[in-house]
């Protein structure tokens, strides 16, 4: 009587799927995860670098905007990815030259002159995309940070 249960396949396959199909899905998702995660990082890169030679040559931000409001308005856009804009930060410092960017209290707040140095850096808290990623992240965000540098062109004041 114990023998026949021992000997019967039927739902083995079903008992293989769940225990590793459960891992494969988990697996998948970290993935997925990990993909969007790096893909936010690089399209808030190219947006900051594209925002960033908008403002080394010195030109002035449209009707209706300051200068920090359109650069970071040209980093979502530039980004090409539906971010929110209340996540992102960007602060700006400028130095003199390259060689100040090392000395502690150097830099000046703002976007800087024709000649700065200017260091962006720019500030993403990005939610997770899966559940996954929204249970093994901190607060179910990504701090995604980077910095930076361009020297602004000697363009006229």
């Amino acid at each position: 009587m114990v023998a026949r249960p021992l000997r019967c396949r039927r739902g083995a396959a079903a008992l293989d799927f769940a225990a590793a199909g459960s891992a494969f899905v988990v697996l998948l998702l970290v993935l997925i995860e990990t993909c969007w995660q790096v893909a936010v990082g690089a399209a808030l890169d190219a947006g900051a670098r594209e925002a960033s030679r908008w403002v080394a040559t010195g030109q002035a931000p449209p009707s209706g905007y300051t200068a920090d409001s359109y650069m970071t308005e040209v980093i979502l856009n530039g980004s090409g990815l539906p971010l929110d804009g209340a996540a992102l930060t960007v602060a700006a410092q400028s130095f003199g030259s390259f060689g100040t960017l090392a000395a502690a209290g150097a830099g000046k707040p703002g976007l800087g002159g024709a000649g700065d140095v200017v260091q962006y850096t720019v500030t993403y808290h990005s939610p997770g995309l899966t559940p996954i990623g929204r249970a093994l992240l901190p607060l179910g965000l990504l701090r995604i940070q980077f910095a930076v540098l361009v020297k602004n062109e000697p363009y006229p004041k």
